[in-house]
């Protein structure tokens, strides 16, 4: 059994509603273990104003591996309705950051390091990102700190 972290956000339509989905999809992929709070956040990497964000941290045991899982993700934003003008991936030379319905990001992934063309883990740039750092403190164990996963 594998723990990850994941983040959920969305600026789009009922967010509450779409991240309260996105969860109970992601529940298919194995135990959901711990919840954040749902945090309002200000828009973060757009070049133009946007909608303020709505986000959850969440914590997951999977067996699945993590580019099973990114994949599952990436099923569950699509199923869900978002739709990508950048198709994204941490190989990409510009990355584009739009409005979306819902967004699932794997933050960190057991105490793997992990690099391929569509997942880094940790989580390229979740140090950069207070708001994605405090939800993700709210869950873990007493006794980890961001710093064991780097």
């Amino acid at each position: 059994m594998h723990t990850a972290y994941l983040l959920l956000g969305g600026n789009m339509g009922n967010r509450e509603k779409m991240l309260d989905r996105a969860l109970f999809e992601l529940g298919k992929t194995g135990r959901i273990v711990a919840v954040s709070v749902k945090k309002e956040t200000e828009p973060w990497g757009f070049e133009t104003p946007v909608a303020s964000f709505l986000n959850q941290a969440v914590c997951l045991e999977t067996l699945l591996d993590p580019e099973t899982l990114m994949g599952k993700c990436l099923e569950i934003e699509e199923r869900l309705g978002r739709t990508r003008k950048d198709p994204g991936g941490f190989s990409s030379a510009v990355r584009t950051y739009e409005p979306r319905l819902i967004d699932i990001d794997i933050l960190l992934y057991d105490k793997l390091k992990h690099q391929s063309p569509r997942l880094v883990i940790p989580h390229p740039r979740l140090r950069e990102r207070p708001f994605a750092v405090e939800l993700l403190e709210e869950i873990l164990p007493k006794n980890l700190s961001l710093e064991d996963f780097y």
